[in-house]
């Protein structure tokens, strides 16, 4: 009898498990370097139902579709150094989060580094 009271009380816990806000919306999305301060970033994203990347925080955004509609080319450039942050508009944030590889980076004099595991770019809801 508790053996099945306990997979009942597990089951009603999994149940009630929430994976996060559904429907479409905004991710947010930041480039982080463990090294130099980043003056821009090109880097390909890979995911779904992405519609569009905005800049936030003073960092502009450039972007483009590829032939395979789930992989973007994105270029960030930054005003002062730092992380570099983008919002990334979805049509359903209950989706796994995209992934994204780093091509080039520059640093704040537009002179290039080489790219490293120091740069990475992180998606959260």
């Amino acid at each position: 009898m508790k053996r099945l009271a306990a997979v009942l009380m597990l089951a009603l816990l999994v149940g009630a498990c929430d994976s996060g806000p559904k429907g479409p919306g905004d991710l947010t999305g930041t480039v982080q370097s463990s090294g130099p301060a980043l003056g821009g970033v090109v880097f390909q994203v890979v995911g779904s139902g992405i519609e569009k990347f905005t800049g936030t925080g003073g960092t502009k955004v450039f972007w483009a579709q590829q032939p395979d509609p789930k992989v973007f080319r994105v270029i960030l450039v930054g005003e002062s150094g730092g992380d570099l942050t983008f919002s990334t508009s979805v049509q359903d944030r209950s989706k796994g989060l995209p992934k994204a590889t780093v091509a080039s980076v520059v640093d704040l004099e537009n002179r290039p580094l080489p790219v490293t595991g120091d740069f990475k770019v992180k998606f959260r809801r």
